[in-house]
């Protein structure tokens, strides 16, 4: 009070001071015959009316710059980007601004004189009742997140900032704003859904995470990811390497190079690799992962891993099964060419052999009631009929394969088809212990390679080596035709007899390397496993 009484005095001090001057600047035309008693008080009266009249300038100067400041409050509490409350101490609103009376869907009149805990969402009802109760107890800042309901029954996410204002001994007033975050929650609540959603989902599915950094090379892994390298989380030292090491030894290096190649190019990376776990369990387990920019964590490849040995293990069997089943469809099929082979084979054998034959016995009673010159021509021709039937027949179903075994059938045909323009040489090794099937299927395949020599390398001289090294079995025909140029490097040619030679080969998962050159003649080594 002492301090508003002296400025009060300093002012009127101040003021009589400058009318004092001003009414120097006047003139008054005063009668010599008055008092100086009246010229006193006159003088006394006009600074009087000049005091009034400067403190009722200064005055009106006041109130208008207090209004215009009201003016800007007024404006900077209206229209504020977030709502302004005040309320009382039963938190009953005595004030509220435009974007508050928005925030609730409520006109502002409508507001004023209501609980502000009617609006607030029946389940936040006890968390604002501490909030209140902090406010008043601290008396410093509180804030707390609460719903409140809207006009529209839509829910208001808020962020609540409040400070009380003391009125008196018992009386106070609490100034709260109240910051819409709806769009905020609703996103984080959207996000805290997927995520529950992703590990539902990752639980579900067995998936772990991993996550490295670039720089650096520190490894995160979650728990179901220690599960399948057979680490424990705690034991984890985060290292690269680490984890590497666990990876089999046949598939490490391809990982490394496919996860830095990835690294470097900021590529997605994705492998299926095996895992030696330190109990000695063996996993089958798919890798992906793409680079993410965190910004201030840097770049980080995250991915996902997850168990697929099941699925590795069914891949296998059913690759067996299709393998067996394509054994049995060729094994079936090879059986019933054999068989009409040997059908067709017997035919001639015994049916256009012998009739051969008595055609050939009737000719020699011709000769002895007839001497025709065209005799011997006849014979002849009846000669080499013979021989053709019996060479198809060979050709068709071998019956010294059966009987003698797969050397001696090869040696036949050497034999056979040996003359002037063709030399076969034969080199065999041991060749014991070969099942009859294995036998007529190596013989078909040489008599295959020798046919092709002959046809299409216009081969003279052909060499046929076959032995038996333990249970491996080794196989090379070697022709000096006209050769050929390969398509290319490390493929096989195509053909009817290759594909029936592959076909036969599949049986035993034998292997075939053919080396030909134009002019240098053809080479075709086979290997087959008994």
């Amino acid at each position: 009070m002492y301090r508003k009484d002296f400025w009060k005095k300093d002012t009127l001090e101040k003021l009589r001071k400058k009318a004092e001057g001003l009414l120097l600047e006047k003139t008054y035309q005063i009668e010599h015959s008055e008092s100086l008693e009246m010229q006193t008080l006159f003088h006394e009266l006009q600074i009087y009316q000049l005091e009034l009249e400067m403190q009722n300038e200064e005055l009106s100067s006041i109130a208008q710059e207090l209004e215009t400041q009201k003016d800007r409050f007024s404006d900077l509490f209206e229209l504020a980007p977030v709502g302004y409350l005040v309320l009382d101490s039963r938190a009953v609103i005595e004030e509220v601004n435009v974007t508050g009376s928005k925030q609730f869907g409520v006109r502002k009149a409508a507001l004023l004189g209501k609980p502000l805990t009617s609006y607030l969402h029946a389940d936040d009802l006890q968390q604002f009742y501490f909030f209140f109760r902090r406010l008043q107890s601290s008396g410093s800042e509180q804030e707390e997140q609460v719903r409140f309901k809207k006009a529209n029954n839509e829910t208001l996410y808020a962020q609540v900032n409040g400070k009380v204002i003391t009125k008196g001994k018992f009386a106070f007033s609490c100034y709260l704003t109240i910051t819409d975050i709806t769009e905020k929650k609703k996103a984080q609540l959207e996000h805290e859904k997927a995520k529950r959603r992703l590990e539902v989902a990752l639980d579900a599915s067995q998936t772990g995470i991993w996550e490295l950094a670039v720089p650096g090379g520190q490894v995160y892994v979650d728990e179901l990811s220690c599960s399948l390298f057979g680490i424990k989380p705690q034991e984890f030292d985060g290292s690269y390497n680490t984890l590497l090491n666990l990876i089999d030894k046949d598939d490490r290096a391809n990982v490394d190079a496919t996860l830095r190649s990835s690294m470097i190019n900021g590529k997605d990376f994705t492998a299926e690799f095996f895992v030696n776990q330190p109990s000695g369990i063996r996993k089958y387990v798919a890798a992906r992962g793409q680079m993410i920019d965190l910004q201030e964590l840097g770049s980080r490849f995250i991915g996902t891993i997850i168990d697929i040995s099941d699925k590795k293990q069914i891949e296998q069997e059913t690759q067996q099964l299709k393998e067996n089943q394509q054994y049995m469809i060729t094994a079936a099929s090879l059986l019933a060419e054999e068989n009409e082979r040997k059908r067709i084979s017997d035919t001639l054998h015994d049916s256009v052999g012998q009739m051969l034959y008595a055609i050939k016995l009737n000719l020699q009673q011709l000769k002895q009631m007839s001497s025709s010159p065209y005799y011997e021509q006849a014979v002849k021709m009846l000669d080499q009929t013979v021989k053709d039937v019996r060479n198809i027949s060979f050709q068709l179903a071998p019956s010294i394969l059966d009987d003698f075994g797969v050397v001696a059938a090869i040696e036949d045909m050497a034999k056979r088809l040996s003359g002037p323009q063709l030399s076969i040489v034969t080199k065999f090794g041991s060749t014991k212990n070969l099942d009859a099937t294995l036998s007529l299927n190596i013989f078909r395949i040489v008599q295959e390679l020798v046919n092709n020599g002959i046809k299409h390398g216009k081969a003279t001289c052909i060499c046929i080596e076959l032995f038996k090294k333990g249970s491996q079995i080794n196989l090379k025909v070697t022709d000096n035709g006209e050769g050929f140029t390969l398509p290319n490097p490390g493929t096989t040619p195509t053909g009817a007899g290759l594909s029936s030679i592959r076909n036969r080969l599949n049986l035993y998962k034998g292997t075939m390397e053919i080396h030909s050159a134009p002019g240098t003649g053809t080479t075709v080594a086979i290997t087959i496993k008994q």
